[in-house]
């Protein structure tokens, strides 16, 4: 028999074990009842090409435009949002083509990063730049002329076409790495786009008038299979995003499945050192829009700034990670090729650069990030750090009073 004294020791802690183990399992429970409560709901929104299609119209020049006084509601996982073209086919506040008289005018060229849908007018990388330079004194208005999709050489044919009108004194082009591949193709997705050669009289358009096309119907969501426990897809999800190498550790383990890998795509192919030869021509695509936008900016009387889009894997340690155990990189792939790339060929056709890789991971922390948790744009946090970022380059170039 036990000495009581140990006995009771013994009855003592099998009695707080049980508690704990009691007081573990409720918690789980707890979690699991509470995720399945706010993972459980109805299916949102669809992909941008359904909702782009309720603001945006065939072009026979450009591919698509945006419908003047449009709108439409994004409703997805990271965001919901209510999107208003104006009167003249652009996202923002009604302004004329007449400059106003001793305010600077500033304009944007970009694409969805630029168009920004997924965040409220105010809070755009144009609303808040231009909200930056009156808080440094400088009058000026932002003209946001973002079109989701666009790629260079539809935002050079933007500004040959409508763009100028504004007369902005600095024109700044946005330029993110899908930009390059779609310079030297026809199509993005269904969407026909154009197509320039490089002339003596200037680009021309090989494929003008593009066709017109039958947006692609909005697909119903599909409702994703019940996982058999949310706590357990909750700690999936957060370790594939924290370090995908030690996912697959532990799905070595039997855990759960290995992460599925990815087959490379051109976009992908852009980061190889040194770069493969089928893209070269898309690269001397956008070194001949660059300098042909350059030119027609200076033959107006404005200056061309480059402004550099990183991806989320370009700012964030453990998304580059996650990409190359996805696409199965090896050390040919670089994280920073395609900014590189893009800042040199700037260089060298004597247009301003800058990269905002840095202001985004100095911006960046886990409490505020600056992309959407599953969307690939900025957040409005992200929005603001580019803006301030982008006003300490464009005040000192703008005729401010």
């Amino acid at each position: 028999m036990l000495p009581p004294s140990l006995a009771s020791r013994l009855r003592s802690l099998a009695v707080n074990l049980t508690l704990s183990a009691c007081s573990v399992a409720i918690c789980l429970l707890a979690a699991e009842l509470a995720l399945r409560i706010a993972l459980s709901g109805p299916a949102r929104g669809g992909k941008e090409q359904q909702e782009r299609n309720v603001y945006t119209e065939p072009d026979p020049l450009l591919g698509w435009r945006k419908i003047p006084g449009a709108e439409a509601r994004y409703d997805r996982r990271d965001f919901q949002t209510r999107y208003r073209v104006n009167s003249r086919g652009l996202r923002g506040p009604e302004l004329a083509h007449e400059r106003s008289p001793g305010v600077a005018r500033v304009l944007a060229l970009g694409d969805s990063f630029v168009e920004a849908f997924m965040v409220d007018d105010a809070s755009t990388v144009t609303g808040r730049l231009q909200a930056e330079l009156a808080q440094r004194g400088c009058r000026a208005e932002v003209v946001n002329g973002g079109t989701v999709g666009y790629s260079t050489d539809q935002e050079f044919l933007f500004y040959r076409e409508e763009g100028r009108r504004y007369r902005p004194d600095l024109v700044v082009l946005f330029v993110y790495h899908n930009d390059i591949p779609y310079l030297v193709q026809e199509k993005y997705g269904p969407y026909p786009k154009p197509r320039l050669a490089f002339e003596d009289a200037g680009p021309r358009v090989t494929n003008f008038p593009l066709p017109r096309y039958e947006p692609p119907q909005r697909a119903t969501p599909v409702a994703q299979p019940k996982p058999p426990s949310y706590l357990l897809e909750f700690v999936k999800n957060h370790l594939e995003r924290v370090s995908a190498r030690q996912y697959n550790r532990l799905a070595a383990l039997g855990l759960w499945e290995p992460l599925r890998t990815l087959e490379l795509n051109e976009e992908m192919r852009l980061y190889r050192v040194p770069e493969l030869g089928h893209l070269r021509p898309a690269w001397s695509a956008f070194t001949w829009t660059l300098q042909s936008l350059a030119r027609a900016v200076r033959d107006d009387g404005g200056e061309l700034l480059l402004a550099y889009i990183p991806s989320r894997m370009e700012v964030d340690d453990a998304s580059w990670e996650l990409t190359q155990v996805r696409y199965v990189l090896d050390e040919k792939y670089r994280r920073s090729a395609v900014a590189e790339r893009v800042l040199q060929i700037a260089r060298r056709v004597g247009v301003p650069e800058l990269d905002f890789t840095a202001a985004l991971k100095t911006g960046a922390s886990r409490r505020a990030p600056v992309f959407f948790e599953t969307d690939s744009h900025w957040n409005a946090h992200g929005q603001a750090t580019a803006a301030a970022a982008l006003a300490d380059v464009v005040r000192p170039r703008l005729p401010c009073r």
